[in-house]
């Protein structure tokens, strides 16, 4: 009894550690199309955040991400923010140094294809700022996305190897002519490691930008940020009319582009000319014609682009639209909101293909 009490007491005297708060978030999205295809894709996502005696901010997060095809990957990223700037360690913007001081935008940012899909490695990435003057840098692992390096991919392979080998030899010990399996050869999206910097500074509406990368934002991929690249650019901004001006190392031409943007009542207006690859322009109109119904329409002189005009109606949790798109087929959806879950009925007027996905999010 006294040996409990006396234990008691000393743990009772003991510091306790406090306990950060985690939160806990989630998608679950299933896509049927019409042939019978069914695409499921998940993502769990648990995050904490925590203001450290210093008072730094310490903050760290893990996703995992999995679909029908069971292809799963695991993804985290851990950060330190302070007076010094912010230190992002894990899964980063391929390209996010190199894109912070490319103020006139004159390189692709790094995806995954020809869609808006961002492209993630492993690294570290610091952001700061000192007297005006922005800095960023960050260092790409030598490995993919998920995390694979190299020597993973070697060594996998070589096990591979040894056991293709060693089933031979047993087919001759047998004297069967059996063939046998290949080699199972892994691959991956592994890369060098590669390191980016910018610079950025801003001062009476004029900004003036340089960024640098040593190697690829992302081998894999074949848009973005490649090795050896520079980039030097300035932006200002006109009221409403903003005007950029920049020069990437792969290109021997600069890049000018001036944007207008003008909103008259219910109608907005966005003009884009630029100087490449032939001085094209772009014309973006949006009208609200009632608080349910809004009209969209873009005009593009590049090209393989068309006309495109998107009709949207909208009332309580519903929302239907009908486009036309540059291809000159019409796409349509009807989507319902439920909060927490959502249900969309898509045709694809180019595929010829119709839809029905539904999303749940926690």
């Amino acid at each position: 009894m006294n040996k409990t009490i006396i234990a008691l007491a000393i743990t009772a005297a003991l510091p306790v550690a406090a306990q950060a708060d985690l939160t806990l978030s989630g998608t679950l999205v299933t896509k049927y199309t019409q042939g019978g295809s069914t695409d499921t894709d998940s993502r769990l996502s648990i995050s904490t955040s925590e203001v450290l005696a210093n008072g730094m901010t310490a903050t760290a997060g893990f996703a995992i991400t999995a679909d029908t095809d069971d292809d799963t990957e695991n993804s985290g990223t851990a950060t330190l923010a302070g007076d010094f700037g912010k230190l992002t360690i894990g899964s980063i913007d391929a390209d996010g140094s190199f894109q912070a001081g490319d103020v006139a935008g004159v390189v692709a940012d790094t995806t995954e294809g020809a869609s808006s899909t961002a492209s993630t490695v492993y690294g570290i990435h610091f952001s700061g700022e000192m007297a005006g003057l922005n800095v960023t840098a960050q260092l790409n692992g030598a490995s993919g996305p998920t995390g694979v390096s190299a020597a993973d991919v070697a060594a996998t392979n070589a096990a591979n190897a040894a056991a293709h080998v060693l089933a031979l030899a047993a087919s001759v010990a047998a004297g069967t002519t059996a063939p046998t399996a290949p080699v199972t050869v892994v691959s991956t999206d592994d890369q060098p490691s590669s390191t980016q910097a910018s610079a950025t500074y801003d001062f009476n509406g004029l900004s003036v930008g340089y960024a640098y990368a040593s190697g690829d934002a992302d081998k894999a991929t074949l848009l973005g940020v490649n090795a050896a690249q520079t980039a030097f650019g300035a932006s200002y901004a006109f009221g409403d009319l903003v005007v950029t001006a920049g020069k990437s190392s792969a290109k021997a031409d600069a890049r000018i582009s001036a944007t207008y943007t003008m909103a008259i009542d219910a109608l907005t207006v966005v003009a884009q000319m630029d100087n490449e690859p032939s001085g094209d322009y772009q014309i973006d109109l949006a009208y609200a014609m009632s608080d349910t119904v809004t009209l969209a329409s873009e005009i593009d002189s590049t090209a393989g682009k068309g006309t495109t005009l998107v009709a949207t109606y909208t009332s309580g949790d519903l929302t239907t639209s009908v486009a036309k798109t540059d291809d000159g087929s019409t796409d349509a959806t009807i989507a319902l909101d439920f909060g927490n879950a959502d249900l969309s009925l898509t045709r694809d007027g180019g595929a010829q293909t119709t839809s029905v996905k539904y999303a749940v999010a926690f």
